[in-house]
Parts: C-alpha cells; sequence; structure tokens
C-alpha cells in the first residue's frame, strides 16, 4: 500500500478515536500543512503586474486631466520631463500599495487554507498534502499552479484588457512574471505514467474536487483580492491628485505656459 494511503489510513483510525477538539486540531495541521506545499509566486506574480498597470493607467489619467484643468497646452503629455517625474512619484505610491496588499503572501495562505476546509477533511487534506511533498506529487502541484490557477488568473486579467504586455513603466513587473512562469517550464512534457500516486490524485477523490476547487473558488477568492488591490492602487493615487501640482508648475516654468 503507498505511504500516502498508510498515514492516511491512521489518521482515520485516530479521528475515531479522539474528540471533536482534537480531531479539529489535526485537521487545522493537515489543512496548514496542505496550504504550507503551495508556492505563492504565480498569483503574486499576476496580481503585481494587474494592479501596477491599474495604478499606472489611474496616474496617466490623472495627469492629463490635471494638466487640462491648469491650461496646459498639448505639449503636457508623457515626453516631458515632468510628466516622467510625476509618473515616477506616482508609481512609487502604487508600489507601496502592492507591498502592502501583494508581496505578503499571507492572503494567498488564508485563501488556500480557507478554501481547503470547505471541501476537505482532515484524511483528505493529510493525503494531499503527503502527496504533493514526494517528487512526483511536487511535479503535479506545479502543473496545477501554473496551467490551472496561473492561465485562468492571466486570462482573466488579459482578456479583459486589465493586463497588456504594452503599459510603459511596468515592464518589470512583466518581466517578473515571465521569468516565474519560464522558471516552473510549462510546456515541459511531464510523464505521471505508472506513478501510483499520480494516478490516484489525478483521477479521483480527494485530488479532483481539490484541483476543481482550485480552479474555481481558489481562483475567484485570488481575483477577488487582486480587485481590491488594484482599487486600493487607484484610490490612492486619486487621493494624492494635488501632489502632481508642483510636477505641473516645474512645466509651466520651463515652457511659459
Amino acid at each position: 500500500m503507498p505511504i500516502g494511503r498508510i498515514l492516511g489510513a491512521v489518521l482515520a483510525t485516530l479521528l475515531t478515536a479522539i474528540g471533536p477538539a482534537a480531531a479539529d486540531a489535526l485537521k487545522d495541521d493537515a489543512i496548514a500543512r496542505l496550504a504550507a506545499s503551495h508556492e505563492p509566486d504565480v498569483p503574486m506574480a499576476v496580481g503585481r503586474l494587474a494592479a501596477k498597470q491599474a495604478g499606472l493607467g489611474a496616474a496617466r489619467t490623472l495627469l492629463a486631466r490635471r494638466g487640462r484643468d491648469a491650461g496646459l497646452g498639448r505639449g503636457w503629455n508623457a515626453a516631458a520631463p515632468e510628466w516622467q517625474d510625476a509618473e515616477a512619484h506616482f508609481s512609487r505610491i502604487v508600489d507601496g500599495i502592492i507591498a502592502r496588499g501583494i508581496e505578503d503572501p499571507d492572503w494567498l495562505h488564508t485563501i488556500w487554507a480557507d478554501q481547503a476546509a470547505r471541501v476537505l477533511n482532515a484524511e483528505e487534506a493529510d493525503e494531499i498534502a503527503t502527496h504533493f511533498a514526494t517528487p512526483v506529487g511536487r511535479e503535479q502541484r506545479i502543473v496545477i499552479e501554473v496551467k490551472v490557477v496561473g492561465e485562468l488568473l492571466l486570462t482573466n486579467y488579459t482578456f479583459t484588457d486589465r493586463i497588456s504586455d504594452r503599459v510603459p513603466g511596468s515592464e518589470r513587473e512583466f518581466a517578473r512574471m515571465q521569468a516565474i512562469w519560464a522558471e516552473r517550464e510549462p510546456f515541459k512534457v511531464r510523464n505521471f505514467d505508472g506513478d501510483a500516486g499520480a494516478a490516484r490524485f489525478g483521477s479521483r477523490n480527494p485530488g479532483v474536487k481539490y484541483v476543481r476547487m482550485l480552479a474555481i473558488q481558489g481562483v475567484d477568492a485570488m481575483l477577488g483580492h487582486i480587485n481590491a488591490v488594484c482599487a486600493e492602487a487607484v484610490l490612492a493615487v486619486s487621493r494624492a491628485a494635488a501632489q502632481a501640482d508642483p510636477f505641473i508648475e516645474s512645466y509651466r516654468r520651463r515652457t511659459g505656459n
């Protein structure tokens, strides 16, 4: 019998012999181990880029409106040094929002744990966490994180034009996302034939319902968090609108506009 099945059987026996509080503690431990087995890099990369482009878009709209209200001419645009300085200033504000809302992976650990607890019992969570700790399980986890979760997140933003490879100022975030994808070799041929653990995970519960949860409720929760950070970045730019004025005045002095 595979080691994962043995451990699961032992855990099931224990759960029938202990009280509810201890059973809850065992489930919490198994869920925590399962959540910790996931790498946060892929959803963080998407969130980082989405929030940066949302903030940059808001900053450019703000600068154009602020300049128009100040009576500046057509020379007030992205080619003007003062515009570029102002944009860099607002970009740093957006980076602060991203640092707080995306770069700390606790939001992902919370999503993984909360959603897993909805669909898995202690034995099931332990089985998947144990499988993910094996070399084959690790490879299956990578496939899920990139080809299922990552592609669904990315598709949501690219199809709605909220992520693009043509947004100046977000080149660093875009390159970082590409590097994270490449490190995981999404087009690598991974052959799981002949591995009993891989076959069990990919063909029956709890593996099947766990992957389904990640693709639906998990992705939905991630989108909710990323969208909230994007909205926060836009709001932060709006609240700092007056900080554009010194750059506008500098442009006016230089050009006599």
